[in-house]
């Protein structure tokens, strides 16, 4: 018993009940029946043809193979490693960044998240920074940015949608769980607690709400003109340390080590929307195997 394709062409032998496309086929069966000058056009054509198709199929598996050795680079974990300074005078929360606080931290650059390459274009580069007290999380960000903008301005509002910094923090070392923060550039919060990475319920988990964060924003440059080019948009936040307990971490002290990890989404006129982070994960945010470790200073 023939399959259903071969009996369709067993029905249609004849080229005068095939369609034109398969007619002209069958009118011309073999480059053999064509004069030998038009053969050899036809060969050439035939080889460059073959030759495209095997370049782009070879480019498509090429750039498949670096994004799956990049992801399962990034699957084995991460080696990044942060110390937040624990400091004597507190920042002010005000988006300036001009305390002794902020000297004595030590910034990491974020990376290209989809490849782990450095970012080398200064006017887009980010750098983020912590230190600590006896009571909170200090966390900055310096946003390099020529095109400042975002169009939301309530709390839980997808700020991923457009630009915005995040901050994900893992204080139970359970890495199905941990606590999300976003800010916009007009210092629109986003808090949320995630408990199942792969399968993100936004209303049930943006229902979380951290009590006592306080964030601030500053802009070098004009947020929402976008016909003008900007310089860089500034995020400090202050996060008590009794938000972010747990019930297998009652209590966070100096000489614990949290698992974090810093993004930055940009998405500026003119160009492709790119992502930054410290710990780059080839793709998706939201896997915590490769979060880094910030070890609060004693």
């Amino acid at each position: 018993m023939q399959p259903a394709g071969m009996r369709y062409a067993m029905k249609n032998p004849g080229p005068l009940l095939q369609p034109a496309g398969m007619r002209y086929a069958m009118k011309n069966p073999s480059p053999r029946l064509q004069p030998a000058a038009k053969r050899d056009k036809m060969k050439i054509g035939f080889q460059t043809a073959k030759t495209q198709r095997l370049h782009k199929a070879g480019m498509g598996l090429l750039a498949m193979g670096v994004s799956l050795l990049a992801q399962c680079a990034h699957q084995r974990g991460s080696d990044y490693t942060l110390t937040a300074a624990r400091v004597r005078t507190t920042p002010v929360i005000d988006g300036l960044l001009d305390e002794v606080a902020w000297q004595e931290a030590r910034p990491v650059v974020l990376r290209n998240n989809r490849t782990g390459e450095v970012v080398a274009e200064q006017a887009v580069t980010t750098r983020a920074m912590a230190c600590h007290d006896d009571s909170t999380l200090y966390i900055a960000f310096r946003c390099n940015d020529p095109d400042i903008w975002s169009s939301y301005q309530r709390r839980d509002e997808h700020l991923w949608e457009e630009e915005a910094i995040e901050v994900f923090i893992d204080t139970d070392d359970v890495p199905e769980t941990y606590v999300e923060i976003e800010v916009s550039p007009a210092n629109v919060l986003f808090d949320s607690y995630i408990v199942d990475p792969q399968h993100i319920d936004i209303p049930a988990t943006a229902a979380f709400d951290l009590p006592g964060i306080r964030t601030a924003v500053q802009v070098t440059g004009t947020l929402n003109r976008r016909e003008d080019t900007d310089t860089r948009w500034q995020v400090e936040m202050a996060i008590p340390f009794r938000d972010l307990a747990t019930e297998r971490s009652p209590k966070i002290t100096a000489g614990a080590t949290l698992r974090i990890n810093f993004f930055r989404l940009d998405k500026n006129t003119g160009r492709a929307a790119a992502s930054y982070a410290w710990s780059p994960t080839g793709g998706r945010f939201h896997n915590p195997a490769v979060f880094g470790k910030l070890h609060l200073q004693k």
